[in-house]
């Protein structure tokens, strides 16, 4: 009778724990998800703009700053990246809101690889071989991330850009090819407009974190301690095309526990602005197509005008600086009328944007009593 009742015991507890480790990891996932940058973190960037923001920020999360080891990273992304499936969160193979051709668990590190799907490996985003492999950007999680051997290799060395003819484009749609980037000729790595401003905000980042080191790397879109014109033109269009999502925030947190610093730019996405601008900026490939953007400030309404030639409608996107959406629509007539009367005062981003064109613009929305 003991000896049955122990073993009945034994059977519950396994299978309590078994449940408990399913969920956990899902538990710690919305419990992390809904963490905040400890109070005070950011003291200090009141008021500040330009170089002198982008000082302090650097001074802020290089301080305590600590450089993890690169063989524990394939660990880390255990945490750091896992889909609420469990998962490896792979950006060159995950298509958000649709199904990924294929997904990793966490056991399929490389080894070798021979197509797509057979393994994920550590991914330096900005290319090891751009600076030297030194640390501590060998290892920083902020821009280490997993993805697929095999596209990984595809994209080798090249600089993310805007493709205009493709050589290859992968399962989930990211391609190599010539540049459609103005100021860029070179071959460029294109991944899918879901992670796009992902990648901006980790380059916003490495721009900050390594201003320092960055005057000794080779590369055609970092210059001088900074971006070269062109990448950071483009950055900022991509940023204001995908704007921080949960995913993003879930990673800040969870690398904030292993590295002891965060990424500024998913905190506060507005201070990519504040730091780069300018706060308009322009890409036009169709035409000579020209779009008006006024009164600004504004109260009611504003008006969006086109001029030049346009065949597709535009997607006109309202946002708060912190990436929230508050009015979206189609956009299509050379002239244009949009309602601001129902949103609060405050300040705003726009774009406008069809596939081959862009255009971001900071508004001020004012109410009078």
């Amino acid at each position: 009778m003991l000896f049955y009742c122990l073993s009945l015991y034994k059977d519950i507890y396994m299978r309590t724990f078994i449940r408990f480790s399913i969920i956990l990891p899902y538990f710690l996932f919305i419990l992390k998800s809904i963490a905040q940058p400890p109070a005070g973190y950011y003291d200090g960037t009141e008021g500040l703009t330009g170089a002198a923001l982008k000082i302090k920020l650097h001074d802020i999360i290089s301080n305590g700053f600590n450089s993890v080891p690169y063989d524990n990273l394939s660990t880390y992304y255990q945490t750091t990246d896992i889909k609420p499936n469990g998962k490896v969160w792979d950006m060159y193979s995950d298509i958000p809101g649709g199904i990924a051709p294929y997904e990793f668990t966490f056991s399929m590190t490389c080894g070798t690889f021979n197509n797509e799907g057979d393994c994920y490996n550590r991914e330096h985003s900005v290319p090891q071989s751009w600076f030297y492999g030194n640390y501590p950007m060998y290892s920083d999680l902020f821009h280490v991330v997993p993805t697929d051997g095999y596209v990984n290799n595809k994209r080798s060395n090249y600089p993310f850009g805007d493709v205009a003819s493709a050589s290859w484009t992968s399962l989930n749609g990211s391609k190599l090819g010539s540049s459609a980037v103005t100021g860029y000729s070179g071959t460029v790595f294109e991944p899918i407009d879901s992670f796009k401003g992902d990648f901006a905000r980790i380059y916003f980042y490495m721009a900050t974190m390594y201003k320092d080191e960055i005057p000794d790397w080779v590369s055609d879109v970092f210059t001088s301690g900074d971006f070269t014109t062109w990448a950071k033109n483009m950055f900022l269009q991509w940023n204001a095309l995908d704007t921080v999502s949960a995913k993003e925030r879930q990673r800040n947190n969870m690398v904030y526990g292993i590295q002891n610093n965060r990424n500024p730019y998913v905190d506060h996405p507005e201070w990519i602005y504040a730091v780069w601008g300018p706060a308009s900026i322009t890409n036009n490939y169709e035409n000579n197509l020209f779009v008006s953007i006024f009164p600004n400030p504004a109260q009611n309404f504003i008006h969006i005008n086109f001029s030049g030639t346009h065949n597709n409608p535009f997607q006109f996107i309202l946002y708060q600086p912190d990436g929230k959406i508050v009015l979206s629509k189609s956009v299509a007539g050379k002239e244009n009328i949009i309602d601001l009367s129902k949103i609060h005062q405050g300040i705003y981003f726009i774009t406008v944007k069809t596939d081959n064109f862009l255009r971001v613009e900071k508004i001020v929305v004012l109410r009078y009593d």
